[in-house]
């Protein structure tokens, strides 16, 4: 299988490596790739080529509503696990929970960051995030990524949804040693 003729429409060039997690990942879960490929390339149709820039800067509807929603569905689990511990923490894996939904959604971020051969959660919106904005970066380490998180947590209720570029933006204007250097 080609991921050209699955119908992926991908922002840059692509390693082997990279194609190969791809096409990987379409046969794990052809249903869920199909729909995110084809919303990407109605976009694409719909809308005429950005200007290439060193420093992209995505509006919201650059990125597939599958990867936007995703990433706001990982903010409200953290804070719905939160919210429960707040109210009862003693109550039977409340903390554990809180704990778990906050690690992942970290984890999410941080891999978004990660050369595709050190993925941890290797899913669509990963690919795709990286792919238009996270290849630009080394991976920083849980805590950097903790730090921004709050950070725009705190700043804007609906970053994530709305704006999942700030994330990098601020990345970067937090922790320039990080952006890899061409």
């Amino acid at each position: 299988m080609h991921l050209k003729n699955a119908g992926c429409v991908v922002a840059r060039p692509l390693t082997r490596t990279e194609a190969a997690r791809l096409i990987r990942e379409y046969r794990k879960n052809p249903a869920r790739a199909l729909s995110m490929v084809t919303a990407q390339a109605t976009a694409l149709r719909e809308e005429s080529p950005p200007p290439k820039q060193t420093a992209p800067a995505a509006a919201p509807s650059d990125f597939s509503e599958s990867t936007r929603m995703h990433t706001y569905h990982l903010r409200a689990a953290a804070e719905k696990a939160r919210q429960a511990l707040a109210l009862n923490s003693s109550a039977p894996n409340v903390k554990a929970d809180a704990l778990s939904t906050s690690a992942g959604r970290r984890e999410f971020w941080l891999d978004t960051c990660r050369d595709v051969k050190e993925m941890r959660i290797a899913s669509m919106p990963v690919f795709e995030l990286y792919q238009r904005l996270g290849c630009r970066f080394f991976a920083p380490t849980p805590e950097q990524v903790q730090v921004v998180l709050e950070a725009l947590d705190a700043a804007m209720p609906l970053w994530d949804r709305d704006h999942p570029d700030l994330f990098y933006q601020a990345l970067e204007l937090n922790f320039p040693q990080l952006v890899r250097r061409t």
